[in-house]
């Protein structure tokens, strides 16, 4: 268990699958992450829980100071560069504003860079999810580029901006922050 200011992180369990799926197909959520996405069925999920759960990219529920799970994060290595991580967060829609997703991201990213030896961690963001860029700021990712017509929502093709943030990076912010993660 990772744990931050206002959030811990723990390990996916069989019963989060339901609230997972909710966010999932939530349509607000969905404008912002994977809207043309064709979600498998409840059932077939919790069959497959054990396979899903072992696929190379790890996931991790929020759980908030209620000890409700207000979302999830993910992050992979990438397969052929050492200690290159690439991450996504959803957040339920009625716990945007918070500061969930920012504490989740700190902490997440403080075990990557300390505990995993991560010497970047990146991320891929649609341009018009502004909320969410804005968090990812605060945090200290910066926006190293653009992928052009990258993501089809709401009937047309949109940019997604490719943000990323460096060790020493994250290292200058962790001297000036006091967030420090219990493990």
């Amino acid at each position: 268990m990772l744990k931050g200011k206002k959030i811990y992180l723990r390990s996916v369990e069989k019963r989060d699958v339901n609230i997972f799926y909710n966010y999932s197909t939530d349509k607000e959520i969905r404008k912002f992450d994977g809207g043309n996405m064709i979600l498998p069925s409840i059932e077939y999920v919790m069959q497959h829980f054990d396979e899903i759960m072992n696929i190379s990219r790890k996931t991790l529920s929020i759980i908030n100071e209620k000890g409700v799970l207000v979302g999830y994060l993910t992050y992979k290595e990438f397969e052929d560069t050492n200690n290159i991580y690439s991450i996504g967060i959803t957040i339920g829609s009625q716990f945007w504003g918070r500061g969930y997703g920012q504490d989740s991201i700190k902490v997440l990213l403080e075990y990557l860079f300390m505990y995993r030896g991560a010497q970047r961690v990146e991320l891929e963001v649609v341009d018009y999810n502004t909320r969410a860029i804005s968090c990812y700021e605060k945090c200290g990712f910066i926006i190293e580029g653009k992928k052009r017509k990258r993501y089809f929502a709401q009937g047309q093709y949109h940019d997604t901006l490719i943000m990323g943030i460096l060790k020493e990076e994250f290292d200058n912010i962790k001297s000036n922050d006091t967030n420090n993660i219990k493990i």
